[in-house]
């Protein structure tokens, strides 16, 4: 007699990525089935916030995070990376898959640029073995499959073809009520979740140094929380906006595309990153060990904010760090020790690849500080 019994299905927590006029926010309702992304747009643009929500989905709970339009041409940078900060804490200490977002319609000189710095932005082959892409808007194929779509645009076809052919279309707004065919989100829907189950089954799931790293944080400061009767749940995400506010202020200086970088694993950035963010719990330790008050403590560690600057802005020498780095003014202006340190850094510092070398030695000396 055979079992009667029902397998639980894996839950998937998707990170979607792209701009935000192709659809983004909608594509994550209709992956969801229900309208609960914000997608209203004010006069002059749409709102950019990260949103994460859950639901089940085809028996299973899905968890889609929606990141601002870090892809978008005339977003505030500063307000963008505050939410891909926010995403990046939220992803820790694991993904499921990327979901590049993008719509279906005729490619211009700007449609092409905004693919090419996705191309740019996705190089590492172990972001790509986790990346799907999605089209939007399917309605505008007009009859064609999206492999003749793509004839017109070699650089899709490049992308598609680096994230193993792995696509699928939707249609936001005509394909809702559709139950069969390829032209029903639901259907399409359903080959995604079963696309990212084949990414996690030949790949597991997406993780990286920079993550684990942050996984690490969030865990010191749910140990901190002393207030009794809290929920697990609770503790965490309290933690997870103290660790949101540490790092604003560590990465003061840092471009945005420099900490989409970290969240995704580019290699050029995780390891600059990964000085910072290891810095900032050595500090933090020492600190608390050698009997410093916490109020001295948070703002020496706030200070290392100069040292992002400093770190990515080698990376950017060395490595070619899309955007670049700016906020060197404000570092210059800096009060703290460290910022007083970060600075004579650059000045005494030119050479990109010294100065992250000095990075990793202030990192090592953090560390000894904090087993004396």
């Amino acid at each position: 007699m055979g079992c009667t019994c029902n397998v639980s299905l894996p839950e998937r927590k998707i990170i979607l990525l792209g701009k935000t006029e192709d659809g983004k926010s909608s594509a994550g309702n209709t992956i969801l089935g229900e309208d609960v992304f914000t997608t209203k747009a004010s006069a002059s643009n749409v709102i950019v916030e990260y949103q994460k929500r859950e639901r089940k989905v085809h028996g299973r709970k899905i968890t889609v995070i929606d990141t601002p339009g870090a892809f978008d041409t005339d977003h505030n940078d500063e307000e963008t990376k505050s939410e891909i900060l926010k995403a990046l804490i939220d992803c820790a200490p694991e993904v499921d898959a990327f979901v590049v977002v993008l719509k279906v319609g005729r490619y211009t000189e700007h449609e092409n640029e905004v693919v090419q710095k996705i191309l740019n932005t996705f190089k590492d082959e172990h972001v790509l073995k986790h990346t799907v892409i999605l089209f939007t808007f399917g309605e505008q194929l007009e009859g064609k499959t999206t492999e003749e779509f793509m004839k017109d645009c070699s650089q899709l076809q490049e992308l598609v073809d680096k994230c193993g052919g792995r696509c699928h279309v939707i249609d936001n707004k005509y394909w809702n009520k559709r139950k069969r065919g390829n032209k029903s989100n639901k259907v399409q829907v359903k080959n995604l979740l079963e696309t990212i189950d084949k990414i996690v089954e030949e790949n597991g799931r997406f993780t990286s140094e920079v993550l684990l790293e942050v996984e690490k944080h969030i865990q010191e400061e749910v140990k901190n929380i002393t207030e009794e009767n809290v929920p697990p749940e609770e503790q965490r995400e309290k933690a997870k906006k103290i660790v949101h506010c540490n790092y604003l202020r560590q990465f003061a200086g840092a471009a945005t595309e420099a900490v989409l970088g970290a969240l995704i694993g580019i290699g050029v950035v995780v390891a600059p990153v990964l000085y910072i963010l290891k810095s900032y719990l050595t500090l933090k330790t020492a600190f608390a060990e050698a009997g410093v008050g916490a109020a001295v403590a948070e703002g020496a560690v706030a200070g290392a904010g100069t040292l992002a600057a400093t770190v990515l802005g080698a990376a950017a020498f060395v490595g070619g760090v899309a955007g670049g780095i700016s906020g060197w003014k404000a570092a210059a202006e800096a009060e703290s020790v460290s910022d007083a340190i970060a600075k004579a850094a650059m000045d005494t510092w030119e050479n990109g690849t010294f100065l992250i070398e000095k990075a990793e030695e202030m990192v090592g000396l953090n560390s000894k500080m904090a087993n004396l």
